[in-house]
């Protein structure tokens, strides 16, 4: 007697033999997404002491050059996967602040924290990690980062200086200019070359990054990001504001649901300019928690000097007493310093899931269009809301090796403390090597004069303060350079610790970024019937402060908002996210530039793999951040990626894969 009326085909045996079949495919299709051969800018072996290279928590002498057998030891050990030498290295509880060694100078701050405590190096092994989904970690690479003396990075790093000015103006005061200095500032990188568009760079790289950039006509094009939609409507993503709309459900009671409070999210019924994003029965509230405006960090040298050694500072924000929505610079400098690292993305993906009629799936998938089927466990809410927190991780494996395996990039706080520090009347004491005090003139001359002035200016102020939490210990500072105000040109920074103890280039949250919207990019559809964009399809807002010092969420002037598309917001935000590291003082923009379109192709190469496990035809489409078309076709056999550029040529996947590749 037969126990079923059917049973799978194939099953078993056959299935066991089929499973090995399409995963034994897979091995041939990883093969083809390239070598990541990775070319380095040259600068860490170009300076004698390693100025440009990243070596935070490790010692430092008083003008901040590394302890140089410390950096040598430390750059042996990770690349060469030396566990055991990692533990001995003079980092984080090796050190005790005696100063009695070289390798364990002495802490020139007093106050918070105490006991002192150091910092650790974040996981600098990742990049050795090999996966068993999407491209190995090694297979990709992103092109060398800028040089000192350059156009590209002059204007970074005074875009740098200029985020930080105005990290407590409004976005919607920035955009018409009504801000304190904004149209001042806005003029000065107006007339850098390369923020203009009027630079000729010599690298491929530098004509890609200049070609990813606007000019600065407005108030409104300031720290934007690379792609179209980034840089279109409010600057914040509505994505970061809005929430679901339920307001079809049927709720027991009038509007309120009779309840005495007023406040939103104690009722049932919610609109999406409430801005409660449903998960389940529970909402997530797009108000966040933002620290304090006018308290910057590392505006003394002792201060700067300390961060470099390790102590950490962490813990030692002020936050405001009240939660809000988005509204300043510092704000969503705030929320990238605690953010779960896809946690925006997986809002995006809640708020696309509870109105699918206004955000449909890609047609390509089976379940999109089936009469009898509809989608859960594949293609479903389940299955998109797990792959986006799934590339997460694989992306964070691919950046790491590029920042700590080969690039090795310095912070921006770095490059600052070196052009305060030749600013200086002892310059060529502290900076021996000439030409790295020469590149630091260059880079001087090329940052508007009146932007330094206004730095030097707001790092004066921060230091006449009475009430910081790190205060700069006379006796250990005695032996420090000697800083004038007026040429104080440290970046000053959103976090009490400054970076993070990692490498600059790539950027974590950018290169997730990239990766998640990627996923929310190709498993959405971003097209109406008729191949136009799909328009954004709820009123767009944006965030107005109140007198309290809450805010509001306001109607976006026009309405509707010219040019705001579904793919655009979604562009837009894996923009804020990545800029808001930028606008914190701890990454470029040529971080955040790289790195989202490395994210792009580790998630293309994971959707190729799983689209080759279904047994019917599948496919997926989205635009790249270069503007190219790219489908991820699978006929129930195995994927494979097509792909046209901007002008609707065909670029073969290889060559796609490895664009940014040396």
């Amino acid at each position: 007697m037969t126990l079923s009326i059917g049973r799978p085909v194939p099953d078993c045996h056959d299935r066991r033999d089929a499973a090995a079949t399409r995963r034994a495919a897979l091995t041939a299709a990883a093969g083809g997404r390239g070598d990541g051969v990775t070319r380095p800018n040259g600068e860490e072996t170009h300076y004698d002491d390693h100025a440009l290279s990243f070596h935070k928590t490790l010692p430092h002498d008083p003008t901040g050059a590394v302890h140089r057998p410390s950096h040598a030891a430390m750059v042996r050990a990770v690349t060469r996967h030396d566990e055991g030498a990692l533990e001995t290295l003079p980092v984080g509880r090796n050190r005790t602040g005696s100063g009695a060694t070289p390798e364990d100078p002495p802490r020139y701050t007093t106050g918070a924290p105490s006991p002192t405590t150091y910092r650790r190096l974040t996981s600098p092994l990742t990049g050795h990690v090999y996966d068993v989904e999407g491209a190995d970690a090694g297979a990709f690479a992103i092109a060398p980062a800028p040089l000192l003396a350059t156009d590209e990075l002059a204007a970074e790093m005074a875009e740098l200086y200029a985020m930080a000015l105005l990290r407590d103006v409004p976005f919607t005061a920035i955009a018409d200019e009504s801000g304190p200095d904004v149209t001042a500032i806005r003029q000065e990188l107006d007339s850098m070359p390369f923020l203009a568009g009027t630079a000729t760079p010599r690298t491929r790289a530098g004509r890609n990054h200049l070609a990813g950039r606007a000019p600065v006509v407005t108030g409104a094009d300031l720290f934007r990001g690379s792609t179209p939609g980034s840089r279109s409507g409010p600057w914040l993503s509505q994505y970061l504001l809005v929430g679901s709309d339920n307001s079809a459900a049927t709720v027991e009671g009038a509007v309120g649901n009779s309840a005495a409070s007023t406040f939103p999210g104690e009722r049932a019924n919610l609109s999406e300019e409430d801005g409660f994003v449903l998960f389940g029965t529970q909402v997530v509230d797009q108000r966040s928690i933002v620290a304090v405006e006018g308290v910057d960090w590392m505006t003394t040298w002792a201060s700067w000097l300390d961060c470099q050694n390790g102590v950490d500072f962490n813990g030692l924000d002020v936050f405001r007493p009240d939660r809000r929505f988005l509204t300043t610079p510092r704000d969503v400098a705030t929320y990238v310093h605690y953010d779960a690292l896809y946690q925006a993305y997986l809002v995006a993906c809640l708020i696309m899931l509870a109105d699918g009629t206004r955000f449909p799936k890609d047609p390509g998938l089976p379940e999109s269009d089936s009469r009898t089927r509809s989608a859960f466990a594949s293609f479903g809410g389940p299955h998109v809301l797990a792959l986006v927190t799934e590339v997460s991780s694989r992306a964070l494996k691919a950046v790491w090796r590029q920042k700590w395996m080969h690039h090795r990039r310095a912070r921006p706080e770095v490059v600052a403390a070196l052009l305060t520090l030749n600013a200086t009347a002892d310059a060529a004491t502290h900076l021996p090597q000439q030409d790295l005090r020469d590149a630091l003139d260059e880079l001087r001359g090329k940052i508007p004069p009146g932007l330094l002035a206004r730095v030097s200016a707001h790092n004066a102020a921060q230091n006449a303060r009475t009430d910081g939490h790190v205060v700069q210990d006379a006796a250990a500072a005695a032996g420090l350079p000697t800083i004038e105000d007026s040429a104080n040109f440290l970046l000053p920074m959103a976090f009490p610790e400054g970076s993070p103890t990692h490498p600059a280039y790539g950027a974590g949250h950018a290169t997730v970024a990239g990766a998640c919207v990627t996923v929310l990019e190709a498993m959405f559809d971003m097209h109406d019937a008729d191949g136009s964009a799909r328009a954004w399809p709820y009123p767009a807002f944006v965030a107005e402060p109140d007198a309290d010092g809450t805010a509001h969420l306001a109607p976006a002037s026009p309405q509707p908002t010219p040019g705001l598309t579904v793919q655009g917001e979604l562009d837009k935000l894996a923009a804020n996210i990545s800029i808001a590291r930028n606008i914190a003082g701890v990454h470029y923009f040529t971080d955040y530039y790289e790195s989202v379109r490395l994210g792009e192709r580790v998630a293309t190469s994971i959707l190729e793999e799983q689209l080759g496990m279904y047994a019917e035809p599948v496919s997926v489409s989205f635009t790249s951040f270069d503007g190219d078309t790219v489908e991820v076709v699978a006929d129930g056999s195995l994927a494979q990626v097509r792909v046209r550029d901007a002008d609707g040529d065909p670029v073969t996947a290889a060559d796609w894969f490895g664009r940014y590749s040396s």
